[in-house]
């Protein structure tokens, strides 16, 4: 199929690049039902996308496609066609395409214990968090190896295989009145049985939270603690205009050696991107992936991104990376939880406008802690001036280790405004 592919778009007069993506999954799933295996599955497959270049003198368009059967050669020069056609509309800054070397490809170890054995084991450490009125009324586990396989017009051949584990848990509460659900999802890199029984008891803490949750009231200003997903999409929303997209937008007005952080009282930031593990070596263009930092000590140090806006800026391009880095802080989150603090369990998302000195987020349920009485609540929101919050903001020397994100686990935000 590649090399069809390939001599296709070599063929075609219109077409100036090329580049191809070539998927090749094997999924092994499992799907519980009252805490019982319903059903398992294993899926393989393999998609191949195309995206096509055409290039009109200072401007370059691009229309992509996707292929997961052989098609005859009128079939894909058709689609070829659309693709060319499509791609004139799209009036880009003419940029190339990465430039290619030696063919090289990497590899995370296969696992020697059958993908099903682990997703059980997984699945009765859920299980076994269950209590008489709490259990995971659905919980579907799956198992996925990845193979990447990416080539262009200039000669970029690299193949990685890595692997993960996703696990969708559905936990209920059954009160009285009452039966209240969750929705939770978790992604990880390495079977670790401590952090994955931490999260089915959690799951189950949770969710019993939200069966006893009630309006919040009289509380207009607290100091707001996030973890887990919610740390890492904070430092994500802060360092986004940091990119070359951004910077090339004029959505920032931060330059390399400029402060983030001033009048610090709390922890200094340190913040960046690294690959998942040493096998996702390359990005979607073909970029060579090596740690960055976006933020060191406060500073803006370094900005990221694609090949597309690295070249526009005339910077070597960084990359598109999954995992978000973070160095951790001085404080147990013990400490952090001694004053009086709403806990965030779950959000709709975070907000944060740099240029307004904005942030705040809407609040599905959280954990009102007065140093007496730890009160579960929902339906609020929280604000605040984002330059104020960085001056002094709580990072935990607790860590988390998950697919997307590595870094502190939890993060204070202190004088928030409750709404």
């Amino acid at each position: 199929m590649i090399r069809q592919l390939m001599n296709a778009l070599a063929a075609h007069p219109a077409v100036t690049g090329w580049l191809l993506n070539e998927t090749k999954t094997v999924s092994s799933q499992a799907f519980y039902v009252m805490q019982k295996r319903e059903t398992t599955r294993r899926v393989e497959t393999c998609e191949y996308g195309v995206t096509v270049y055409r290039r009109d003198g200072d401007f370059v368009g691009s229309s992509s496609f996707f292929v997961s059967r052989r098609l005859t050669k009128r079939e894909l020069a058709a689609k070829i066609d659309e693709a060319v056609y499509a791609a004139q509309f799209v009036k880009n800054k003419a940029y190339d395409l990465v430039e290619g070397g030696a063919k090289r490809s990497w590899k995370e170890p296969a696992d020697s214990v059958d993908p099903f054995v682990t997703i059980d084991r997984i699945a009765n450490a859920f299980f076994a968090a269950a209590t008489p009125v709490s259990r995971f009324n659905a919980l579907e586990v799956f198992h996925v190896r990845t193979t990447a396989r990416i080539l262009n017009s200039r000669g970029v051949d690299l193949t990685k295989a890595i692997a993960k584990i996703d696990v969708e848990a559905i936990p209920s509460y059954d009160g009285p009145e009452r039966k209240v659900e969750l929705i939770r999802q978790f992604s990880y890199k390495t079977v670790d049985f401590d952090v994955i029984r931490r999260d089915a008891e959690e799951a189950i803490a949770d969710v019993a939270l939200r069966h006893a949750a009630g309006a919040i009231r009289d509380v207009a200003k607290a100091d707001v603690i996030l973890r887990d997903d919610d740390v890492a999409e904070f430092f994500d929303n802060l360092i986004a205009d940091f990119s070359y997209d951004g910077v090339y937008r004029q959505t920032t007005d931060k330059k390399i050696g400029d402060p983030i952080q001033k009048d610090v009282q709390g922890d200094l930031l340190t913040i960046g991107w690294s690959p998942s593990s040493k096998a996702d070596a390359f990005d979607r263009d073909g970029v060579l992936l090596a740690p960055v930092r976006v933020v060191e000590a406060g500073t803006l140090v370094s900005h990221y991104g694609s090949n597309q806006y690295a070249q526009y800026l005339g910077m070597k391009p960084a990359g598109v990376f999954g995992t978000l880095e973070a160095a951790k802080g001085r404080t147990s989150v013990a400490v952090m939880k001694k004053k009086p603090h709403l806990e965030i369990i779950a959000l709709s998302g975070i907000q944060i406008d740099t240029y307004s000195g904005y942030i705040g987020g809407e609040v599905r349920l959280a954990v009102w802690d007065d140093g007496k009485h730890r009160v579960p609540v929902s339906g609020f929101a929280f604000s605040g001036n984002i330059d104020k919050a960085l001056s002094d903001v709580t990072l935990s020397r607790e860590t988390v280790r998950m697919v997307r994100y590595r870094g502190p686990r939890y993060l204070k935000l202190k004088d928030m405004d409750i709404l």
